[in-house]
């Protein structure tokens, strides 16, 4: 399984997760974080290729990061279970991470890295 790390790339340098898992093929797509009890600090699952993401079967709210082409942050939302995230024409990325990371660490124009 691959995992990248993610950093915001800002003044403060807020590292966002170390054990992010890329949904980069059908089952994990399919899967994604369902089923799953809790997602732990430092834990998250980056979507490629996408716009949207749903929270169905899911136990605990996430946070949703819409990252474009470029990686730059265009929305941040919070999914709660059983519910449709919006749809993000702009995005090409979604980065589910836990609700313990504030939003004020994710402001819209941030970019992201991550290797």
């Amino acid at each position: 399984m691959r995992r990248l790390y993610i950093t915001v790339k800002s003044h403060s340098g807020a590292i966002l997760g170390d054990r992010i898992t890329v949904a980069d093929n059908p089952w994990r797509r399919f899967r994604g974080l369902m089923g799953t009890r809790e997602l732990p600090q430092g834990c998250g699952m980056l979507f490629p290729r996408t716009n949207a993401v749903h929270g169905f079967f899911m136990r605990y709210p996430i946070r949703l990061v819409y990252l474009d082409s470029q990686r730059q942050i265009v929305s941040v939302a919070l999914l709660k279970p059983w519910r449709i995230g919006p749809i993000i024409a702009k995005a090409r990325f979604v980065l589910e991470l836990p609700t313990a990371v504030p939003e004020s660490e994710l402001p819209v124009g941030e970019s992201l890295s991550w290797s």
